[in-house]
């Protein structure tokens, strides 16, 4: 059986590491079901906050905005029909990559 690191889900794909405090497209153009996030520098009061589609236009949160720890941070399983988007906030930028089907 093959080793997924920090306990990421098996099968899930994980985006190019978010390393700024910016809108980042994680899935585009068809539907994504988020489970997680794994960060390896937390930042400084650095956020993090989940749409389906695009925020900046008709896309919806569909969470709260979390603060960012190290390691994996699983999360309930959230469905993004029109797309995962990732928005980022704070006063230091960390590093995350987002896990997701």
């Amino acid at each position: 059986m093959p080793q997924y690191p920090l306990n990421i889900p098996p099968g899930a794909n994980l985006s190019s590491a978010i390393t700024t405090s910016a809108t980042t497209a994680i899935q585009t153009g068809r539907s994504a079901v988020l489970v997680g996030f794994v960060a390896t520098n937390a930042g400084s009061a650095w956020t993090v906050q989940f749409y389906n589609g695009d925020p900046s236009g008709s896309g919806v949160a569909i969470g709260p905005a979390i603060t960012v720890t190290a390691g994996f941070v699983p999360l309930i399983t959230l469905r993004a029909p029109n797309g995962l988007y990732a928005v980022t906030a704070g006063t230091t930028a960390g590093s995350l990559q987002v896990a997701y089907h």
